[in-house]
């Protein structure tokens, strides 16, 4: 099958890059339980990491932070707790 893959879109990425999450309608989605999906990252080097979803308390101005400086924050938070973690076990 010859797909043509193209990055021209109609998609006014700039309009939804404004909006807030509240915003964004889930009535078609369906609800998933808490508990019930098996996440999993697959990293570039090829390795998977399960994902364990939890709850955790972050301070407002800490999170908004992350929030506004990058799409991808869990991610970003993520990978800042790894480098943590690295950097504490060579010392």
């Amino acid at each position: 099958m010859n797909e043509k893959l193209t990055t021209d879109t109609q998609t006014d990425w700039a309009r939804l890059a404004r909006r807030d999450d509240n915003e964004i309608d889930y009535s078609d989605a369906p609800t998933v339980p808490l508990g019930s999906q098996t996440l999993r990252i697959r990293q570039p080097d090829g390795r998977i990491i399960p994902v364990k979803q939890s709850m955790i308390a972050i301070d407002e101005d800490i999170f908004m932070w992350f929030k506004n400086h990058d799409a991808n924050y869990q991610d970003r938070i993520n990978q800042l707790l790894r480098d943590y973690i690295e950097h504490e076990l060579v010392e």
